[in-house]
């Protein structure tokens, strides 16, 4: 008998018809397609836990995020007053969503074979419908090999293979995953050749976007339109396809994108982009940006979803990167301790880059002042520089060490631009030119160079810290409104984050709402218990723009 302080069980049947049953026999499945469709995708990922951003990715795939986001929380508060009578259920925060202890997922393994996975699931977006379809595909194709059930019982070789590699794909054991022997391998491949020069120069335009990005990023073998030696991909620590199909018609240029994990081909992600055929907005790439930033935040998110077993070096780095933006110290801690053994191999270059990001991160956003931390930081960038010297993210990274911890503007100026030269539609080299213009005092090329950099980072899980750059450059414009919102949204897309609570304290001071800065501050408070707003006008408070702006001493506190 469960206990006051022990949720009943509640178990979700996933082979056959789907079903949510509570401990004493009530059915509690959603009567609504996308409540079901939230439960399944949850209970069908090994950690039964997945971001808000790749469920609205997957339900709501051809709605602008904010309109996925609201869907989201819409269908959420639908599940709980669904299951208003059994507690425990599902757990969300602002960034991932969850199945509590409390629930438990069969497989029914005996019906293997016979009886179709998530029967009476289906949503109505494209996105979803890949992956149920790919999702029954590898179960019907992991039954055929087992032993009895491919011809003369015996097994195949790939298929031997894949059982000594060992599988964590997922509850149901789905199909086989790689041992990490080796680098991530990308393949991106056009499936269907778009016809005309028009569509292949865009085609090839996001191709290259895609490989300049994960290049960047830390991926040191990159298949573009070729194809790899299959013995290589075998030795591989992870692959990712990416297949994309695009077509132009009737003035719009239609592209398809999909990722698929693995030599099964598991799937990941399902993507569209749909732009005009405006000379000008093509031109200025940043639709194509921006869509690589979402496609490639995501399904990095989704493969680590789908693999238990060890990950690939790109793989984990990108989970280390993202953890360097939360303004949690253990966090952090977590974060360089993984990028340090992430620091040789594949990679390298950029563990060492994020390492030395790391150092300035402690600094800003936890006060580690002393020498030490500037010395280190600028020894591991200079150590990623040497290895990686026109890589745009190292190059941007750079530049931030130079300025924000040691003060070297030459240096800074230097490094933002070799980062432009190496890509100048890459959000991070965006974001450090837009920071090296506006200390130079330039802020017209500075709060431009932040729109760009915030257009073009769009989808990424930190994007609040362009939403930031945003804000500063507007505020040394002395556009107090654009800066207002930009704070705003900062705080939204992360509510921990100090520096945009630091911000929006000023900036409602400075617009004359008293009342909403003293709301702002009781949420700083969480953090920095002590805080007053006469730390705004502080030379060692961490709000550099807001006294060089001259609008500090503007305040009235």
């Amino acid at each position: 008998m469960p206990t006051l302080d022990t949720p009943p069980r509640v178990t979700i049947t996933v082979r056959g018809r789907f079903a949510l049953r509570a401990e004493d026999g009530r059915d509690l499945t959603p009567p609504y397609r996308k409540e079901r469709a939230i439960l399944a995708l949850l209970a069908m990922t090994p950690e039964r836990r997945l971001s808000r951003a790749w469920i609205q990715s997957m339900l709501w795939s051809e709605k602008p995020p904010e309109k996925a986001s609201a869907n989201l929380r819409r269908a959420l508060a639908n599940l709980r007053d669904s299951l208003a009578d059994a507690k425990g259920v599902i757990g969300a925060n602002r960034l991932e969503i969850w199945l509590e202890d409390a629930v438990e997922v069969d497989t029914r393994p005996d019906l293997a074979g016979t009886a179709e996975l998530l029967e009476l699931v289906d949503a109505p977006d494209p996105a979803f419908d890949e992956w149920l379809r790919d999702l029954r595909a590898a179960d019907e194709a992991a039954f055929d090999k087992k032993p009895g059930n491919t011809p003369q019982g015996q097994h195949t070789a790939e298929f031997e293979t894949a059982q000594a590699a060992g599988s964590g794909a997922s509850p149901l054991d789905l199909g086989p995953s790689l041992t990490p022997q080796g680098n991530t391998i990308i393949v991106i491949r056009p499936l269907e050749r778009g016809t005309g020069n028009e569509a292949y120069f865009l085609e090839m335009m996001l191709i290259d976007t895609l490989s300049a990005r994960l290049e960047a990023e830390g991926a040191d073998e990159i298949y573009a339109a070729v194809e790899p030696d299959p013995a290589r991909l075998q030795q591989a620590a992870a692959v990712i396809y990416l297949e994309l199909t695009s077509v132009v018609d009737s003035g719009w240029w239609n592209v398809h994108l999909r990722a698929l994990a693995d030599v099964d081909r598991r799937f990941l992600w399902s993507g569209r982009l749909r732009v005009p055929m405006e000379v000008s907005r093509l031109a200025d790439g940043a639709d194509i940006q921006a869509f690589a930033s979402r496609a490639l935040s995501q399904i990095l998110l989704r493969f680590r979803s789908v693999r238990l077993t060890a990950q690939s070096p790109l793989i984990a780095m990108q989970r280390a990167a993202s953890r360097l933006y939360v303004s949690d110290l253990a966090e952090l801690n977590k974060a360089e301790d993984e990028l340090v053994n992430l620091s040789s191999g594949e990679g390298a270059a950029v563990a060492l880059a994020w390492r030395a990001f790391a150092r300035l991160a402690r600094s800003m956003e936890f006060a580690a002042n002393d020498s030490g931390v500037a010395a280190e930081a600028e020894s591991l960038a200079a150590e990623a520089l040497a290895l990686r010297p026109a890589n745009p993210l190292v190059c941007a990274l750079g530049a931030r060490i130079a300025l924000d911890l040691n003060g070297d503007m030459e240096r800074a100026d230097h490094l933002a631009r070799a980062a432009l030269r190496s890509d100048d539609g890459n959000p991070y080299a965006l974001q450090a030119s837009s920071r090296v213009a506006l200390l130079q005092g330039d802020v017209e090329a500075a709060h431009h160079a932040a729109t760009e950099a915030r257009r073009a980072a769009e989808g990424l899980p930190h994007v609040f810290a362009w939403d930031m750059e945003v804000c500063l450059t507007a505020l040394g414009k002395g556009d107090l409104n654009t800066a207002l919102s930009a704070a705003k949204a900062a705080h939204q897309n992360n509510p921990s984050q100090r520096a945009a609570l630091r911000y929006l304290v000023a900036l409602r001071l400075l617009v004359g709402d008293r009342d909403g800065a003293e709301q702002a501050a009781q949420l700083l408070r969480r953090y920095e218990p002590q805080f007053e707003f006469s730390q705004l006008r502080q030379s060692d408070y961490p709000m550099l723009t807001l006294r060089n702006s001259g609008f500090a001493d503007q305040l009235v506190v």
